[in-house]
């Protein structure tokens, strides 16, 4: 294969790369794309796990089954000592130009029945952590030259930025909408008094965000210090609606008297209908987490999962969450009271998060560090002076820390450019507005809040993007638009030295009525003058 080939298919699997916003999207276009056009027999992309497992993330062709029938490691392990978990735990390549190697024996019968004769893997790297690698398998000895293996060296540096990147934008994603189901289960506690409603909420959350296959409530009788059948989602049986379990008693038993998450797979469950159920029903892992209000117990929830796979400490997080929600609703006593305060601390765990997302933001791009808090700062202080407060205020705050959150799906290439943009990448970069908008519109509580992240570069008199709005553009992105522009003047870019507050304040004047809103204009220079 020529310099040229590999290059051209390379170029090919980049523009894919940064072509879509989804860690799927980029991932399983890089793998089908270098079987194609590199003339491989198989890829896959595996996912670095905390338990030392690789797990496989994607692959092409999809129906190979060669990935489904290796196990590999990435730790000390005998599994851990071939080229894949070699090149995660070294952060180095790992290239095998014939798998007859020693080092290749506990895969080297089925690698040999697929046709595989030569393979590589490459570390996928970026900022220094390892998320995986990718592994390349092709049908020919020596396969691999010098050229192919620094093409691919470089490739994986690219591959690594898109994982991270692509990464921050799903965890952002996956962590709005569990604040979102949180504040829908909030929201059926109020508006609800029919607790059948408040566990219908419950189970689609833990269902739709947990993975779960199947729920199932069991409640706490006092007198008989027992547990009973409640609800349930998924599980045929209805013996299992009959069935008593005294506290201490198999697994459910013991979690609601050890008081803890615990955990078994179909092997290790020791109650006899659970184990019937799920050998019949295919359940591979048993999840129970104990319901508990005010320290009183309230009965246990019970989740049943197909697939086995590696839940991280922030799934766990988020379970418990959820059942503490459902503890909430099912202990009425005192519910008018809890209600307020969990929306409270609801409320203050949307700041946090938003504020972290901000944060994580401006850590990104360096030049802009700490902007976000600043603006937020003084577009509230503006918004104030509006009249604008309470609920409206909030929404205000979080639009103008949220206001970049478009600039995750900017390729770093083009965000971070020291110098001045091309018109092509411009025309990119104008983008995140709407980029800012597609994402945080699937988050139904953040609706209220987009106004800022989608409109804060319109202009006064039409001119500004994305909609070139004239005349109707909101009144907090009209504010933040002062704001945004007097935060970048007055602080330092590579590409120029800060300006001085009154250089500032007179291009702000100047520009009352073009790009800004004379009013706010008027508003912002009293503030200014208090503070200069």
């Amino acid at each position: 294969m020529t310099a040229n080939k590999i290059l051209n298919s390379l170029y090919k699997v980049t523009k894919q790369v940064i072509k879509g916003l989804t860690l799927k999207e980029r991932t399983e276009a890089v793998a089908k794309l270098c079987v194609e056009e590199l003339n491989l027999k198989l890829c896959w992309i595996g996912k670095k796990q905390k338990d030392g497992s690789v797990s496989v993330f994607v692959q092409y062709p999809p129906e190979h089954p060669y990935p489904g029938k290796i196990k590999v490691r990435w730790d000390e392990s005998e599994y851990g000592s071939g080229p894949t978990g070699k090149a995660i735990r070294f952060k180095t390549y790992q290239v095998l130009q014939d798998i007859e190697s020693p080092q290749y024996k506990l895969w080297l019968s089925t690698a040999k029945k697929y046709g595989f004769k030569s393979s590589a893997s490459f570390p996928i790297i970026a900022d220094g952590e390892v998320f995986g690698a990718l592994n390349l398998y092709a049908n020919k000895k020596n396969f691999f030259n010098s050229k192919i293996i620094e093409a691919f060296v470089s490739f994986s540096e690219i591959i690594g930025i898109a994982f991270r990147n692509a990464l921050f934008f799903e965890q952002s994603i996956d962590r709005l909408n569990k604040i979102t189901a949180l504040r829908n289960i909030d929201l059926s506690i109020i508006s609800s008094f029919d607790i059948r409603v408040i566990y219908d909420v419950f189970i689609n959350a833990a269902v739709n965000l947990l993975n779960i296959d199947a729920v199932s409530i069991l409640v706490f009788d006092e007198a008989t210090q027992e547990l009973y059948f409640k609800v349930q989602r998924g599980l045929l049986n209805d013996e299992f609606k009959k069935q008593r379990i005294k506290i201490g008693q198999f697994i459910p038993g013991k979690a609601a008297r050890e008081r803890k998450i615990l955990k078994v797979s179909q092997q290790e469950m020791d109650e006899p209908l659970r184990k019937m159920l799920m050998q019949m029903q295919g359940f591979e892992d048993y999840y129970v987490c104990p319901m508990i209000s005010k320290g009183r117990l309230l009965g246990v929830v019970e989740f049943f999962q197909r697939k086995k796979l590696n839940h991280d400490e922030e799934w766990f997080n988020f379970l418990e969450t959820l059942t503490g929600q459902i503890s909430i609703a099912v202990e009425n006593a005192n519910i008018l009271s809890e209600i307020q305060s969990a929306k409270e601390d609801l409320l203050l765990a949307y700041d946090q998060t938003i504020e972290a997302l901000s944060f994580a933001l401006d850590l990104r791009d360096k030049e802009t560090e700490g902007h976000s808090q600043r603006v937020t700062e003084l577009t509230v202080k503006i918004a104030e002076k509006f009249r604008i407060k309470g609920e409206k205020l909030r929404y205000v705050r979080w639009g103008a820390l949220l206001h970049d959150i478009g600039k995750l799906g900017i390729p770093d290439n083009i965000l971070l450019k020291p110098g001045p943009l091309s018109s092509g990448e411009w025309e990119i970069m104008k983008k995140h507005p709407e980029y800012g908008y597609n994402m945080l519109s699937r988050v139904e509580y953040l609706l209220p809040a987009l106004e800022i992240p989608l409109y804060h570069h319109e202009k006064w008199d039409g001119s500004g993007y994305p909609r070139g709005l004239k005349g109707k553009v909101p009144l907090s992105a009209r504010i933040f638009a002062v704001v945004d522009v007097w935060d970048a003047l007055t602080n330092e870019r590579p590409y120029r030295p800060a300006w001085s507050k009154e250089r500032a304040l007179q291009y702000i004047v100047s520009q009352s009525g073009i790009h800004f809103d004379p009013e706010v204009v008027k508003i912002f220079l009293e503030i200014m003058q208090n503070k200069i």
